[in-house]
């Protein structure tokens, strides 16, 4: 009787421990970019009532060919695809899905091609002149995978993406050569790649891919340009809604830098705060004159017929609201040691300017002239076959505020 009651209890396959009642896997949604590449999964277990159980899940992933999983969740891209990345414990299995993206290999961008990121969300056409165009607030794309964003501005600059393609145009048209143009062409509720990364994709990993891109193309732009001309233009391109109707030109300067006399302005130290500094600091004019004299890519735009601030006829904004310039302009213009590409950001009014095609092409004309005047004056150079000026930059930035 006492071995047959033995017997009974080695044989109980009861379980002892808590048993798992619920599985999921976190990140339920997960990018790789390149092959080799990898991202780490993790597997949460609960019992009946909810609480977490200790747990070592067994991993495997769908397809193979495109990525494989490790005994501790790390998934790794072999191949562009999709597929599923599956735990299991204790008979239970929750499952997550794995994008392996592996972006085309470029030897060399060819001009006027359109040169395109995931899904198409960001558009590169590389140029020949040394200017760079860009709209990241025009967008109109609203994908699903994409939340949209909860915090900071989400409404699109209308009509942007169409101004800065009528800006390229009219260059071709005056000059028989492109700039470089890169557009997000996602919308702005989705992704703003004017502002750092946290805000501008607030979380998901497709946004933040896209956001890369853009950032990442426009830096293709600035080397191409700098390998043929030294020095460039970075033009970023946006859109207000203020009250006066006048091109904002932002060049990282407060409105109450710009309210000060031409003395203050003409400062090293203001210089080097802007994203103009390789230009500012090697100008044979005072810097107040390189913003807001006649020869100004504002005072330019004034003989062209195109109210601006800072010109000659507003020289500052005085108490009216003005957009200084962005994340773009801080990172892509000539703010910091060794940056040869100047930028400034163009804030464009909507009426009589973005508002219809006919005067987005006539604004675009004025624009075209504008730029290839700023530059002749300015850096000596403007149509491929003439060489920029050999940077002399050196020292140690300032902070600036």
């Amino acid at each position: 009787m006492l071995v047959a009651l033995a017997l009974a209890s080695c044989g109980d396959d009861t379980p002892t421990g808590p048993v798992v009642a619920t599985l999921t896997v976190e990140p339920q949604d997960a990018l790789i970019v390149g092959t080799g590449a990898s991202t780490t999964y993790t597997a949460i277990a609960l019992d009946a009532a909810g609480a977490r159980v200790q747990a070592s899940p067994a991993w495997s992933v769908a397809d193979p060919d495109v990525a494989s999983v490790s005994a501790g969740g790390q998934a790794t891209g072999v191949a562009s695809g999709t597929t599923t990345v599956t735990a299991t414990v204790d008979g239970v299995r929750a499952s997550a899905r794995l994008e392996v993206f592996v972006s085309e290999e470029v030897a060399r961008y060819e001009a006027g091609r359109s040169y395109f990121g995931r899904r198409n969300y960001v558009e590169y056409i590389p140029g020949e002149l040394p200017v760079i165009l860009s709209a990241s607030h025009g967008g109109a794309l609203l994908p699903r995978e994409t939340p949209d964003r909860t915090w900071g501005t989400v409404r699109a600059d209308r009509n942007t993406v169409e101004l800065a393609l009528a800006m390229r145009d009219a260059l071709v048209e005056l000059t028989g050569f492109a700039p470089h143009l890169v557009v997000s062409h996602l919308h702005r509720s989705k992704l703003d790649p004017n502002r750092e990364i946290e805000e501008a994709a607030q979380g998901n990993p497709y946004a933040e891919q896209a956001w890369r891109e853009f950032h990442a193309l426009t830096r293709v732009a600035r080397i191409a340009i700098w390998g043929a001309f030294g020095e460039g233009l970075y033009l970023d391109v946006h859109g207000h809604s203020h009250e006066i109707a006048r091109v904002e030109l932002g060049y990282l300067l407060r409105a109450e830098k710009l309210n000060e006399p031409d003395a203050s302005l003409n400062s090293l130290a203001v210089v080097r705060c802007t994203s103009i500094r390789e230009l500012g600091r090697d100008s044979p004019i005072p810097f107040s004159q390189l913003l807001r004299g006649e020869m100004s890519f504002g005072g330019l735009l004034q003989e062209e017929g195109v109210r601006s601030v800072p010109s000659p006829g507003d020289p500052s904004p005085g108490d009216a609201p003005y957009w200084r310039g962005g994340y773009n302009t801080r990172e892509h213009g000539s703010q910091a040691d060794g940056e040869l590409i100047s930028g400034i950001q163009l804030e464009h009014h909507w009426p009589g300017l973005r508002d219809t095609e006919e005067n987005r092409r006539d604004y675009a004309a004025k624009a075209a002239r504008v730029i290839r005047r700023f530059m002749l004056e300015h850096f000596g150079y403007f149509e491929p076959g003439v060489a920029g000026r050999a940077s002399t930059t050196a020292g140690q930035t300032e902070a600036c505020s």
